[in-house]
């Protein structure tokens, strides 16, 4: 199951909706579809469907496979699986921008039932058409065993607008798609292994490495007060320069790796030796910094996975190391206020690791007590608000705000930063 040229399994659901939109009964009668792999604004009909390929990515469970040959890049030899993400877009030309809504919104629906209805296609899958039964897969795709599996990706509508440039443009109505089980054909292998004289076993004492818990201790004091309290949390919530606790079985192997994953991370990412990780096998101890080698961090949900590398000797004498990776365990990386000063009214406020004006809009809340303030463009920000400036650099890692107009001064308020749903860590302030 492999095939070299992409454009096949597109050409599979043009035809796939060229063929079957037509058939529905709400389909005004003699209107011709045209259904297209090219991108969206590109194509131009009364009546079209646009299906563009505009993402690929490699499948891990074929990334790490063993390879059976000997041979400097032994990974050509074996399929290379892809997952390829499509856009769908209805297009239409009508004048009227009224009916050129109500005419996309009709091929959106009527496209989307389409594939909900024929979510895996293979040499047999065909469409009914007034001309008889149409074979879906082009012929360079046919008597191969290929396997195709779409699925309707649950994209937030929040995020939709990433996928289209920003600017005076309306956002376009579309649906995202990917496509599994697409395999680029291998090399055919010039040279095979050998038969295998020495067998090696390998017993492993310890098990699977298991994560029970993240936690942290944060200490502060309440207002009012001279000794400071101190609280376990756990999922832990942990600030950059913060110690970062990891609890379970197993967690400590000849190598001992921290994994965060992340919804924006394309596979989970090994940390840095700046994060000093450290287990007696039970506990796992790291301090988070506010990168893991070459990604940057930003305060918010993240995933923690524990690797374990076990080192064994071969009958060879040569040495192969074992990976074991524990489940995945979730943690806060909160945003730390570093320092807060008044003038006129306004505070202005220093974070740690990170800048808040790279951040979007509903990425960033900040609130004084129960209060939430609005973000504005205008510097110094009014009664309420608060503003997050981009220059100059000695400015970018801090925010200025002013507390609510109906305030009582010289009151103290909770200040609170929430940043990706990860809240900052007690702070108080008193209102000017």
């Amino acid at each position: 199951m492999a095939l070299l040229d992409l454009s096949l399994v597109t050409r599979t659901f043009t035809t796939l909706l060229g063929e079957r939109i037509p058939g529905f009964p709400v389909w005004p009668g003699g209107t011709p579809l045209l259904a297209s792999g090219g991108p969206p604004d590109l194509v131009t009909a009364a009546h079209g469907v646009s299906f563009y390929l505009y993402h690929v990515r490699e499948d891990a469970h074929t990334k790490s496979q063993d390879w059976g040959v000997d041979d400097p890049v032994p990974q050509r030899f074996k399929p290379m699986g892809l997952t390829l993400y499509y856009l769908l877009t209805p297009r239409s030309n009508l004048a009227d921008p009224h009916l050129r809504a109500l005419a996309e919104q009709l091929i959106l629906g009527l496209a989307v039932k389409t594939l909900h209805d024929m979510p895996v296609i293979d040499d047999t899958s065909v469409v009914q058409t007034g001309g008889g039964p149409v074979l879906v897969m082009p012929p360079g795709l046919r008597g191969r065993n290929n396997r195709l599996r779409i699925t309707l990706r649950p994209t937030p509508a929040d995020e939709a607008g990433e996928y289209w440039q920003a600017g005076s443009q309306p956002l376009r109505l579309a649906a995202y798609y990917e496509v599994a089980a697409s395999l680029i054909e291998p090399e055919e292998p010039s040279t095979r292994r050998g038969r295998v004289l020495m067998v090696g076993v390998h017993s492993f004492v310890r098990g699977q490495p298991r994560i029970a818990a993240t936690e942290n201790r944060l200490s502060f004091t309440l207002p009012g007060e001279t000794a400071p309290r101190e609280l376990v949390l756990s999922p832990a919530e942990v600030a950059f320069g913060q110690t970062l606790i990891v609890r379970g079985a197993d967690l400590k192997g000849d190598t001992t790796t921290l994994l965060l994953n992340h919804r924006d991370f394309a596979e989970p990412v090994a940390v840095d030796a700046a994060w000093n990780v450290a287990s007696d096998g039970s506990t796992l101890t790291a301090t988070v910094n506010a990168s893991a080698g070459a990604q940057p961090l930003v305060p918010g949900i993240y995933g923690a996975i524990v690797r374990t590398t076990a080192r064994r000797t071969l009958p060879d004498g040569s040495q192969r190391d074992f990976d074991a990776d524990s489940n995945e365990s979730a943690f806060v990386i909160a945003p730390r206020i570093a320092g807060v000063t008044e003038a006129g009214g306004v505070l202005t406020v220093t974070v740690d690791g990170f800048q808040p004006h790279a951040l979007a809009a509903g990425e960033l809340l900040v609130f004084a007590g129960p209060h939430r303030l609005a973000r504005v463009n205008a510097n110094p920000p009014g009664p309420g608000q608060f503003f997050t400036p981009v220059a100059p650099p000695a400015a970018v890692n801090t925010l200025r705000l002013r507390f609510p107009a109906a305030l009582v001064p010289g009151s103290v308020l909770p200040l609170r930063l929430i940043v990706r749903g990860a809240e900052s860590q007690p702070h108080w302030e008193v209102v000017p």
